[in-house]
């Protein structure tokens, strides 16, 4: 009927015009079709022809139709590419190049060309810029990358840090590579200032065996009332730093020492945080001493002093050494060892007793009156000369690690105390416990299962802190896990704020001011304050704000670069069917994430490799379980034991199985 093509043509593009528009987000699956996602909610098909004009995470704007009743959406023009700047692949296959981006991309490898002089092999990482998109006008609708830098050669032995770190720096992370640049000598910056000199006196510091930077040291000594003087000295690398100098603004833009696997970069320069402001053995050191009393229940006194000081520690202990000691005098009743570095200082024997005595009071005192935390595993990898994962070795906190912890605890409570009642300035840790809009929620919950709170009252630290040791007291590990789903995440604040977990109106770090830059702001604040010296620049929003970045990026660096090395670890146990006892930690629309108890290795297990009917398995995401014909199979905090069924690189997913649950 219609021998006019011009006429078709226009009568196709009103059609086309007349359809309605949305923007939204392509989801693809592993099948050949996807999904177009918007704002609102709402979902429209997506065809595999159109599939192939698009990319997962595109964001495009598409017309609708409907087809059969069922409504389609047909992406028309890119709004901003999934990929336009991605770390990728090399594949070089006769002559021919192309590159694989990184998973959640399902497509085949895309045409690739070099810009300038780069070597290049197989295999290779590299950093890809899209120059071409099928949704784009021609000449450059067809998928294209330039390849404008190496990341990592394939056979590098660092290959998953420096991808995990320049994946992060394109987000822009600025996670270090490397140190800071160095000086060839540091002078104080007030070699006039006047400090007390703490020489005489038994310090001491208790460490990883390998630790070189070495920020904190203590003294302590029982008064004749019977309760404990605790002195807590805190590297000084501020008398060396002025604000906003080179080495200052570097530490800023770091934020943290990173401790990767094998390789630790610090915020400083290592001449600073290794040497001269490390609190090494037997060499005088300036530094902030915070004297505090505690008493013989273990309450922390309101009347700490700050001094800045000259302190020399007498010795260099580690975690398990002072362990062990303090297990063979509690064992054997006496204080005598065999351990030949203890036995050579005069009185440290006696002092690691009276710090455990305060130490355990302290944790005493806080088990009754805020809570105490679970002693969550520590895994550290082992690694070999090809930065292979060898062994994963699982500890935790013992009775040295506890020692030092509430001293530093409590040396922070005072500090935070401190910068509260002068300014209100400084850099605080915060936790601002349950969620208010859930509160009532929360509270309803609760009553189902025998636990009265108020809404109103399990908003404040005293009703936060109540309910953890009423959970606690009745070992309801599920329910206390459920239970986070309504808490807020923690956070850095440049204003005092409450901290639920820890009980106190205020917190704040100063103890590590050689690993973190927020230690570093506070102890200027703190010195301004107590000890003469020139006011210190005020926190901002600005700068909380940062470093609460700065410290998410580096759990996720973390994070990214151990499931790298797991898969390769763990790529045995797929094609062995090794059994693992695991632990589930979440509950999702999917499937179940769970932890290997021995490795720490996060697993995927999807719900087909959980029982063989689908249709009769139900999982429930706000009870965190998972239901078999109305029976529940699985629960959070549940221990279970799971096989690797497959390790994926790509995806940086580890995917495992249970034996099928007959209903």
């Amino acid at each position: 009927m219609f021998k006019d093509n011009a006429l078709l043509a226009q009568l196709k593009s009103n059609i086309q015009e007349s359809l309605p528009r949305v923007e939204g987000r392509v989801k693809a699956t592993d099948k050949s079709f996807g999904f177009l996602e918007t704002d609102d909610g709402k979902s429209y098909f997506i065809t595999p022809p159109n599939m192939k004009k698009v990319m997962h995470g595109d964001v495009v704007s598409a017309s609708i139709s409907t087809d059969k009743g069922k409504e389609q959406a047909q992406p028309e023009a890119l709004i901003t590419s999934s990929l336009a700047r991605f770390i990728c692949r090399v594949n070089l296959n006769k002559n021919k190049l192309s590159v694989t981006p990184p998973a959640p991309y399902k497509g085949s490898a895309i045409t690739a060309s070099l810009v300038g002089e780069l070597y290049i092999d197989h295999g290779d990482y590299v950093i890809g810029q899209l120059t071409g998109h099928p949704l784009n006008e021609a000449p450059n609708n067809i998928l294209k990358v330039d390849i404008v830098d190496v990341v990592a050669a394939n056979d590098e032995p660092f290959l998953p840090w420096f991808v995990t770190l320049a994946k992060h720096n394109m987000k822009g992370a600025n996670v270090p590579v490397f140190a800071p640049e160095d000086k060839p000598s540091w002078s104080l910056l007030s070699p006039e200032q006047t400090r007390i000199d703490l020489n005489h006196e038994l310090f001491f510091t208790i460490d990883n065996e390998t630790t070189q930077d070495m920020d904190d040291a203590i003294s302590i000594t029982t008064l004749e009332s019977g309760d404990w003087q605790l002195k807590v000295a805190i590297a000084d690398p501020t008398a060396y730093i002025a604000p906003n100098d080179e080495t200052d603004i570097a530490a800023q833009a770091r934020g943290f020492t990173h401790y990767l696997p094998a390789r630790t970069t610090t915020m400083l320069p290592e001449s600073l945080s290794h040497d001269i402001c490390s609190l090494r053995d037997n060499v005088t050191r300036p530094s902030l001493v915070c004297t505090m009393i505690i008493n013989q229940r273990g309450q922390l006194q309101d009347n700490a002093k700050f001094d800045l000081a000259w302190i020399t520690s007498k010795a260099k202990l580690n975690y398990q050494q002072v362990t062990n000691y303090i297990n063979e005098t509690q064992k054997n009743k006496n204080t005598d060892t065999n351990d030949e570095q203890l036995k050579s200082v005069e009185h440290l024997t006696a002092a690691l007793s009276q710090l455990n005595e305060m130490a355990f009071a302290r944790s005493m005192w806080r088990g009754k009156n805020t809570q105490l935390f679970d002693n969550q595993a520590d895994y550290r990898l082992k690694l070999d000369h090809d930065n292979k994962i060898t062994a994963v070795l699982m500890s935790f906190n013992d009775v040295a690690n506890s020692m030092v912890e509430e001293s530093m605890l409590c040396a922070n409570l005072s500090g935070g105390a401190l910068l509260k009642n002068n300014g209100e300035q400084g850099i605080f840790n915060t936790h601002p416990g349950f969620d208010p809009d859930k509160a009532v929620k929360l509270s309803q919950l609760l009553a189902e299962h025998g636990y009265i709170y108020h809404p109103e009252h399990l908003l404040t630290s005293e009703g936060f802190c109540q309910l953890q040791r009423e959970l606690t007291s009745k070992n309801d590990n599920y329910f206390a896990a459920r239970l986070r789903k309504f808490q807020q995440y923690a956070n850095i604040a440049h204003q005092p704020e409450s901290h639920h977990g820890l009980g106190a109106p205020q917190y704040a770090t100063w103890t590590s001011p050689i690993r973190k830059y927020g230690d570093m702001m506070n102890h200027r604040l703190i010195k301004a304050i107590c000890c003469g010296g020139q006011p210190a620049p005020e926190p901002t929003e600005q700068d909380a704000l940062l470093l609460k970045t700065q410290r998410d990026n580096q759990r996720m660096v973390e994070r990214d670069i151990k499931s790298w090395l797991y898969i390769d670890f763990l790529r045995h146990a797929a094609e062995n069917n090794q059994r693992f006892k695991a632990q589930i930690f979440n509950v999702n629309r999917g499937g179940v994430m769970m932890r290997l108890i021995k490795s720490g290795a996060t697993v995927f297990v999807p719900f087909n490799n959980i029982h063989n009917d689908r249709k009769a398995l139900k999982p429930d995401t706000e009870t965190s379980t998972v239901s078999v014909n109305d029976e529940i199979i699985l629960k959070l905090n549940d221990i279970v034991t799971v096989t690797i069924i497959n390790v994926n690189k790509q995806k940086l997913n580890i995917t495992g199985s249970l034996l099928p649950v007959e209903g």
